[in-house]
């Protein structure tokens, strides 16, 4: 994943996570809260920083393959 591909990314993983966290009443708060952190970080000023403390949190959580897809992002922001 290269940085440019992150932002198209963001908003397919948005979608996604916006029906997977209405649908699925055992997602907890905090997993909502990781992918709420995730975008603002993509739409706002990137911090490699706040990625890494993202990309570290989100390894508690096994939420298929988006969940994935966007730590791999964060992986790639984390780099940055």
């Amino acid at each position: 994943m290269q940085l440019d591909s992150i932002r198209p990314t963001a908003q397919r993983l948005e979608q996604y996570f916006n029906w997977y966290l209405r649908a699925d009443p055992d997602a907890t708060s905090e997993a909502a809260d990781l992918v709420s952190r995730f975008l603002q970080l993509v739409s706002g000023p990137a911090s490699a920083q706040e990625a890494k403390l993202l990309l570290d949190k989100s390894g508690a959580f096994a939420l298929g393959s988006a969940w994935e897809e966007m730590r791999a992002a964060l992986r790639v922001m984390a780099r940055a």
